[in-house]
């Protein structure tokens, strides 16, 4: 298994990908995947299976090391999301998301320019409330501090600017509850922009896990909604 491994890695390099852990995994499988469905096409030669009738499991591990080296089955590399990719993602997100919203009478507007609200044009602002200084955005972002310093991320977040007593303290006190309906954390900025008087909670997703999976990000999205707007109107952000 050891020299399989490293054989792997070797053709791995050679596709010219930085090797991390976790990319490795995510290839390994994918070319695992591959070589199964050639075993289920017949394409396995007969001397891999022992006299006992059942696979020899160090020929099956030596074929898969031949086949690693020979087959000409290029890896699929992750590209990253293009400015324009990731806006019409985005796009597509936010669609999935009114006709899910719209189900259970929650209308969005997301049409919003986010430099209307004074920030960066590759957020999309979806606006809930007649406040407009309270609302809901999704964007991209690569921290350059805190845990998640140098990962490039998704965020759904939910902005509170200039709300701190009456809006974002309470929230705090229930986010525990909130986040096992969502089954996900809620992270807040970091204390010095908190300072500023810029409060959030916000769902981060790395983006190399999402890569364009519109459906599940969708859901991710509405269910925040869904179940947060319910307590900011109690709150009084109607």
């Amino acid at each position: 298994m050891t020299r399989l491994l490293l054989s792997f890695k070797t053709v791995y390099k050679r596709e010219r990908y930085t090797v991390t852990e976790k990319k490795f995994i995510q290839v390994f499988n994918r070319r695992k995947k591959a070589f199964l469905q050639d075993v289920e096409k017949g394409r396995m030669p007969k001397t891999i299976i022992g006299p006992d009738g059942q696979y020899d499991h160090k020929k099956v591990l030596d074929w898969f090391e031949r086949w690693l080296k020979e087959e000409n089955v290029p890896l699929q590399k992750s590209q990253p999301m293009t400015s324009k990719s990731f806006e019409e993602f985005i796009g597509e997100v936010l669609c999935e998301v009114k006709k899910i919203l719209s189900l259970i009478d929650i209308n969005i507007i997301y049409s919003l320019p986010g430099q209307s609200l004074g920030i960066n044009e590759s957020w999309k602002c979806v606006k809930v409330f007649n406040k407009i200084d309270v609302y809901y955005r999704i964007g991209r972002t690569r921290p350059r501090k805190g845990p998640n310093r140098g990962q490039e991320l998704l965020v759904l977040d939910l902005v509170m600017d200039g709300h701190k007593k009456n809006v974002f303290i309470p929230l705090l006190e229930l986010k525990s509850e909130i986040e096992k309906k969502l089954g996900s954390d809620l992270e807040r900025e970091l204390p010095k922009v908190e300072a500023t008087g810029k409060y959030r909670l916000k769902i981060l997703l790395p983006i190399e896990n999402v890569q364009g999976d519109v459906a599940h990000t969708a859901k991710r999205f509405a269910d925040f909604i869904a179940i947060t707007k319910p307590i900011l109107n109690q709150l009084g952000i109607s």
